[in-house]
């Protein structure tokens, strides 16, 4: 049977609760009322055989990301081409095909007018996703949706800087992002850096082991296996290399600081 069977989209909906929920029933319950019969009787698709399935949190996982998608692109006013061409080629590296990039599609339209903001879709995703690695992977997608035209707007800039509280992600990547984009500092006097302790999770007045075993445990959430575990493509797992540059980074500053 295939990743969406009959009233799954109400079952998840109910299932997930909230705003996910919500958007995945009305989205995949309005899809799916006009393609039941072809999934009576346990007949075998497609994107079944292929392994194009999707579990609820993956689901989940989806519409979130199709919705935040929707909203960041729609930031200055309207979506442009650029913005349009980046989500199909997302799209295409996140492997996402037939029924799953269907209903990618349809969410990322239904999410670019209704009433809900950047911010609500943001804060159900953390409540759903609680890895912070993963989080972060997906505001850095943002970051190059709201590049992909290569301008990024004060419109735009303010959504990425409030959208790490809501995210749950530490406030100190908007600037990192910023200055690994090479955008010069704006009149909001954002940080230059970053404070390495922060990065990797511990105090200043940490000793050195804990400063050590805050690292590690950091480069072990980023570990490709313990990411691969969560469910996530090779594209996601691919920008994951950019946070365990950032946290190397910060603990190369800390050695140099302590002469570890």
């Amino acid at each position: 049977m295939s990743w969406i069977g009959v009233g799954l989209g109400a079952f998840l909906g109910a299932q997930r609760g909230g705003l996910l929920g919500g958007i995945i029933g009305a989205v995949a319950g309005n899809w799916l009322e006009g393609k039941a019969r072809e999934f009576i009787g346990g007949q075998k698709r497609d994107d079944a055989e292929s392994g194009n399935a999707a579990s609820g949190d993956e689901l989940a996982t989806l519409a979130a990301l199709s919705a935040m998608l929707s909203k960041m692109a729609k930031a200055d006013g309207r979506i442009s081409e650029d913005e349009v061409r980046y989500c199909e080629r997302l799209f295409d590296r996140l492997g996402l095909h037939g029924e799953k990039r269907e209903y990618c599609i349809r969410v990322f339209r239904e999410a670019k007018n209704d009433a809900y903001t950047l911010y609500d879709y943001a804060a159900s995703f953390a409540s759903a996703q609680p890895s912070v690695r993963v989080r972060e992977i997906v505001y850095g997608i943002l970051w190059d949706l709201a590049c992909a035209d290569g301008v990024v707007s004060a419109e735009e800039q303010s959504l990425l800087r409030t959208v790490v509280s809501p995210l749950r992600i530490d406030p100190a990547l908007y600037a990192w992002e910023r200055g690994r984009r090479g955008l010069v500092d704006d009149v909001d006097d954002e940080p230059r850096g970053e404070d390495p302790y922060s990065v990797i999770g511990c105090p200043s007045t940490a000793s050195d082991d804990e400063v050590r075993r805050a690292y590690r445990e950091k480069a072990k959430q980023l570990h490709p296996d313990a990411l691969r575990a969560q469910g996530l493509s090779d594209e996601l797992l691919s920008r994951a290399n950019a946070q365990m540059a950032r946290i190397n980074a910060a603990w190369s500053e800390i050695k140099k600081a302590r002469n570890l």
